[in-house]
């Protein structure tokens, strides 16, 4: 279990620190006119430099508010186990949450469940107790998510996943646009025998990106063929077991009378594993099969050779759409309002590297 709390300065500290009276300091945080322009950035350079929150104890007593959010994850737990297979999103999403929250001045405490599930609701009860204003909770990959009563007690975005009942409003990746967008990538080429390899067919993600690449397909009135549709291995599966699967699968498609010329990967990890394997069958990328990824985790995507195309998993742009989802929230419910949008989809772009080569 993992907690992260930030420690205040109090008004008296930048005082201090800036050679100014309390009642300064007080002037340039209520915006009034009678300071000097040098003593307000003075004092909002030592404001910043202190970390200092605007939301003090007193101003909270005065206004009912802390400028507090809470964060709640267990996707930190999951990316320090398996960082080369996670592609650290919860770090990006969590630099997309903090970006905003910056720029509405408010503070957010981050605490991670681990693998207990009694540290969700007692890390939620601790969120209470220090009167944050609003919850994210982030979920360590796309799925659905019942959330506890307490969280439709206070304005809560979920991130990553979705309450299927949309009692709560969620941001999560646009899976369907990014199947379609990477079988786009390979039928905009040219390209008529694509391949998808997915992750597990029971993770959303693989469901919605089959959907996508489908529509893709149906466009372009091109006839899919099934197979060169498979879902790579188990939830729970191990590496060597995973890697084991792709290999037969794989194999088998290329033997067909008709083999693939292109194939999308379900994430840049699969295609990495692909690479190995097309080198060591003496198969050359992208001059005899092109490949494309999903995620566009770069310490993969970039140090591939030839550099891979793939699409991007926007995770901070989703943390940032998040965190101002729940800022709206905040106010819709002290006005008993809720956002009228309740499961927002994101999705990047294709990223066009060198994996991917014109058929003719």
């Amino acid at each position: 279990m993992l907690l992260v709390e930030v420690n205040l300065a109090t008004i008296s500290d930048v005082a201090k620190a800036a050679g100014v009276s309390v009642k300064t300091v007080s002037r340039v945080l209520n915006k009034e006119p009678n300071v000097q322009a040098s003593t307000r950035e003075r004092v909002l350079r030592f404001m910043r430099q202190l970390d200092y929150a605007p939301f003090t104890a007193a101003r909270t007593m005065r206004t009912k508010k802390t400028g507090l959010i809470g964060v709640l994850t267990r996707a930190i737990t999951s990316v320090s186990m398996t960082p080369d297979r996670a592609g650290l999103p919860a770090v990006n999403l969590l630099k997309g949450i903090q970006t905003v929250m910056d720029q509405s001045e408010m503070l957010m405490m981050v605490a991670d469940t681990g693998e207990n599930s009694e540290n969700f609701m007692k890390l939620t009860q601790t969120f209470r107790e220090h009167q944050v204003e609003g919850i994210l909770y982030v979920a360590n990959y796309h799925q659905e998510f019942d959330p506890p009563t307490a969280f439709l007690e206070i304005p809560t975005v979920l991130v990553n996943c979705f309450d299927k009942r949309q009692r709560l409003p969620a941001v999560v990746p646009d899976d369907s646009e990014g199947g379609y967008l990477a079988a786009e990538a390979a039928l905009s080429k040219g390209h008529q025998r694509v391949g998808l390899l997915t992750l597990p067919e029971t993770i959303i993600a693989s469901k919605q990106r089959k959907i996508g690449y489908l529509r893709a397909h149906k466009e372009r009135d091109i006839l899919v063929d099934q197979d060169l549709i498979s879902s790579v291995g188990e939830v729970g599966d191990s590496p060597d077991v995973e890697q084991q699967t792709l290999k037969k699968i794989l194999k088998a498609m290329l033997k067909l009378k008709n083999p693939p010329t292109a194939i999308c990967c379900g994430n840049d990890q699969m295609a990495m594993n692909i690479y190995m394997l097309m080198q060591q069958w003496n198969i050359s990328i992208p001059e005899q099969l092109s490949i494309i990824g999903f995620d566009d985790y770069t310490l993969v995507s970039e140090l591939l050779n030839p550099r891979l195309t793939t699409v991007q998993l926007p995770y901070v742009e989703i943390g940032e759409a998040a965190a101002a989802l729940l800022i709206e929230k905040i106010k819709g419910f002290e006005g008993g309002k809720n956002p009228t949008k309740m499961i927002n989809q994101i999705i990047g772009p294709v990223v066009w590297r060198h994996s991917v080569k014109y058929f003719h």
